[in-house]
């Protein structure tokens, strides 16, 4: 039986962090938190650092210099690989709208990758990012390409879903457009999360989505429609009916510059950490020193240059996703925020894997869960990472 002994290390447990103590992990799984006696085939020296689960990261386009949307394995794998090295062992890849042919591309070469790849046990499913969404209004289609925003089709939706062969585990709409009700109810006959994006939908439109099988929010207050004036008649938006609506989980960008502090504050404080997970929304950018670069494929994506921290559009009329990492989601969160770590961990990795339906083995440090694990400094800067009791990545 494979054993590992992780010692002198504060581990942030769901009940909080501890004092210095010892894990052990047994052939890949957590199984004692407390003093370990027995001898074991390795043992690591936390020094002193945090110890915390394995951050999963729901939405993200890419990292390490690639994009999902390239459309090849050795893609999916630069990216994933980057991401895990700042803490990420559980990802999502996510698409952005596209043609037809290119989200066909994005699902061979998840295939691809999951077939070849030493890494493929990171990926979680795809996350389909578009392309059904509003047009109307310039601030919610954010960096995704108007051109390429299209009317709902099920013809197209039923090839990607034959063709994804259960791999599709989220995609999102803009429920204000024409069959967003059947999309919701197509979306959650085949197990997928429904969530609404890049919309300007009132919230009597989206009150009516959450009934008919949306369920979750993408990049909240990021392209969502909130109170506002229209033709001299006040309307709430999307923020406002996510709010009043509890069984609703919403998402939020991490990095510290998409979502002010006091933003950040009021989700906790109506939603409960439990309800909210932190992503990156990274593109290409996130994990390099690369000051410019395309949102979206290499070939046909979107032009896009790092400024004060973020991703945004060369006009800057729009931020382009981020260039964070999870390692630097903590941080903020807990350095800039004031939030406490226990909080931060929930958000980075047991309320994603809620929404994932993997909190059963993964999300957090508990006796029984998959040794997927984070080893920081004080300083919250990731030192080494475990999937399943190995060790995937040290710094040197």
């Amino acid at each position: 039986m494979k054993s590992l002994h992780i010692k002198n290390a504060r581990a942030v447990l769901p009940t909080g962090v501890t004092a210095l103590v010892s894990i052990l992990i047994k052939n890949g799984k957590i199984a004692k938190i407390g003093e370990v006696a027995e001898k074991c085939d390795k043992e690591i020296d936390a020094c002193g650092g945090y110890l915390l689960p394995g951050f999963i990261d729901i939405h993200v386009h890419g990292g390490g210099g690639a994009d999902f949307m390239d459309g090849t394995s050795k893609a999916f794998e630069t990216a994933i690989k980057s991401h895990l090295e700042h803490g990420t062992t559980t990802i999502v890849p996510t698409a952005l709208t596209a043609t037809k042919e290119e989200l066909i591309g994005f699902i061979n070469a998840y295939h691809e990758f999951k077939a070849t790849s030493e890494y493929s046990d990171l990926a979680a499913g795809l996350h389909l990012e578009g392309p059904y969404f509003s047009s109307a209004n310039a601030k919610s289609k954010g960096a995704q390409k108007g051109n390429l925003i299209r009317d709902i089709d099920f013809d197209e939706i039923d090839e990607l879903l034959n063709l994804a062969n259960g791999d599709i585990i989220r995609w999102d709409a803009a429920p204000e457009i024409e069959n967003s009700n059947l999309f919701a109810k197509r979306m959650v006959e085949n197990n997928i999360t429904c969530a609404v994006a890049h919309t300007d939908a009132t919230a009597e439109q989206a009150t009516k989505a959450f009934e008919n099988g949306f369920s979750h929010v993408t990049h909240f207050y990021n392209a969502v429609s909130a109170h506002r004036k229209r033709e001299q008649k006040v309307y709430a938006g999307v923020v406002e009916a996510t709010y009043i609506n509890d069984d609703v989980t919403i998402e939020l960008i991490g990095d510290g510059c998409h979502i002010a502090k006091e933003d950040f504050l009021l989700a906790m404080k109506i939603k409960g950490c439990e309800n909210i997970s932190v992503i990156t929304d990274a593109m290409r950018i996130a994990g390099t020193n690369m000051t410019s670069g395309k949102l979206g494929s290499v070939k046909s994506g979107s032009n896009v240059i790092v400024d004060d921290g973020v991703a945004k559009l060369p006009d800057l009329t729009s931020f382009a996703g981020s260039i964070a990492t999870m390692d630097r989601c903590l941080r903020v969160l807990c350095k800039d925020f004031g939030f406490g770590m226990t909080d931060a961990a929930v958000m980075l990795s047991l309320a994603p894997a809620k929404l994932l339906s993997i909190d059963s083995v993964k999300g957090s440090i508990e006796i029984g869960k998959d040794a997927d694990l984070v080893i920081t400094d004080e300083d919250l800067s990731v030192k080494t990472v475990l999937v399943n009791g190995d060790e995937k990545y040290v710094r040197n």
